[in-house]
């Protein structure tokens, strides 16, 4: 379920905030932070939530229709600014896209490519490589939800 956000005042956000609520029918580390997205929503806009908040686990439609009730509600948000990094070669047998990259080294023969959280680093030989490009996806994490 995608959730968004305009901000009341254009000139502290350019767009909308847009996240992501995970209700998938299998509990997991990602459906347990959608849900608490949601029931952060519905705190927010002061509406009752159901009696058991699992129950709206693999039922986004009931999801949201319990927030159709919090549209234009005002919320402050508590964001993160995200930034990922993305290698991309383009080679005679396709793409080949690492992410996670930290930093690109580039060497005489190769392209050395730093990875986060301490994942091995990639060798990309610059002989079968046509073209390379350095991609940045950015965007905001939220990271609570209060009533304005």
């Amino acid at each position: 379920m995608e959730l968004s956000f305009r901000p009341l005042r254009a000139e502290t956000l350019p767009t909308p905030v847009r996240d992501v609520a995970d209700l998938g029918p299998e509990p997991s580390v990602t459906t347990v932070r959608g849900l608490g997205k949601v029931l952060r929503l519905l705190r927010a806009a002061r509406l009752a939530r159901p009696g058991d908040p699992r129950q709206l686990l693999g039922r986004p439609a009931e999801a949201a229709a319990l927030l159709e009730r919090a549209l234009g509600t005002p919320v402050v948000l508590r964001l993160r600014p995200r930034a990922e990094v993305r290698f991309l070669a383009w080679t005679e047998r396709g793409v080949e896209s690492i992410a996670e990259v930290s930093e690109v080294l580039e060497g005489g023969d190769a392209w050395l490519v730093l990875r986060r959280n301490g994942r091995t680093p990639v060798r990309v030989s610059r002989e079968a490589v046509i073209r390379t490009r350095t991609q940045c996806d950015t965007w905001y994490e939220i990271l609570d939800i209060q009533r304005a």
